[in-house]
């Protein structure tokens, strides 16, 4: 079982409780905390945990119900369901700004945010690092032709990469300046994205209305070595955004 600080929600977030619930249980199915079969803790027990009601509990788990990521036995309890294999995708290039300057555009970037901070249970793992160390949160607005598209926020261990608290990041990439100043390469990235809705904060910062529709990308930057160096959350403006993907497979695709 679980120990009860995986189990967490943003209490500063605009985000309906039971919305941030969900995410917070498909983010620990994804990582492979909750696995196929894993019985979840009762209705009573998450409450205490999120410290909100049973009944926001219930309506978070009936969500996960009708996407068919956990399922219900009568009498007994709630569990994971077996996952839909994931297809592996490589991208051409990995950062936003790559992206953007492959399109023939001209990226800018502005900082909102940096500061340390002890990771949550769920950074920690997904960098690999002890709990007790400090993370350098990096907050960053990404525009083009100063349109607003992109809120990133990265996490990288501050023991590992001290020097980004005081980088000029505005006019190269994290990866380029991680490149240049310890000799660390972007060579595999773990993708995941999710629709969500916009807070107050990244409405203002999009210079739209709160609630509108958004796409959340998640990214796991590993080293050459399998090493993790960074784990970024991203929030893309739903109506300036789409994904196109493309894998390739040497045997036959079997429907």
């Amino acid at each position: 079982m679980l120990a009860a600080e995986y189990f967490s929600i943003d209490r500063n977030s605009e985000l309906p409780i039971y919305y941030q619930i969900q995410q917070n249980l498909v983010e620990l199915i994804d990582l492979g905390l909750l696995k196929a079969e894993d019985s979840l803790p009762s209705e009573r027990e998450l409450s205490q945990y999120y410290g909100v009601t049973r009944m926001t509990v219930r309506q978070a788990i009936n969500t996960l119900v009708q996407k068919g990521l956990v399922y219900k036995q009568h009498g007994v309890g709630t569990f994971i369901s077996e996952q839909k294999p994931a297809r592996e995708f490589v991208p051409t290039v990995m950062g936003f700004s790559s992206r953007m300057r492959e399109a023939g555009l001209s990226p800018s970037t502005q900082l909102i945010d940096r500061t340390t901070l002890n990771p949550t249970p769920l950074i920690a793992h997904r960098l690999q690092i002890s709990p007790d160390m400090r993370v350098i949160a990096l907050k960053r607005l990404y525009m083009v032709k100063n349109e607003p598209l992109m809120i990133e926020t990265s996490y990288l261990s501050y023991d590992r990469y001290p020097t980004v608290m005081t980088a000029d990041l505005a006019g190269q990439s994290l990866y380029d300046f991680l490149e240049c100043e310890y000799a660390v390469s972007v060579y595999a990235a773990e993708q995941t994205l999710e629709p969500t809705l916009m807070s107050s904060m990244e409405a203002s910062l999009f210079n739209l209305t709160k609630g509108e529709p958004a796409m959340l990308v998640r990214v796991l930057a590993f080293s050459a070595e399998r090493v993790p160096i960074e784990f970024s959350k991203s929030v893309v403006r739903g109506d300036r955004c789409s994904y196109y993907f493309r894998f390739t497979t040497q045997k036959p695709i079997i429907s």
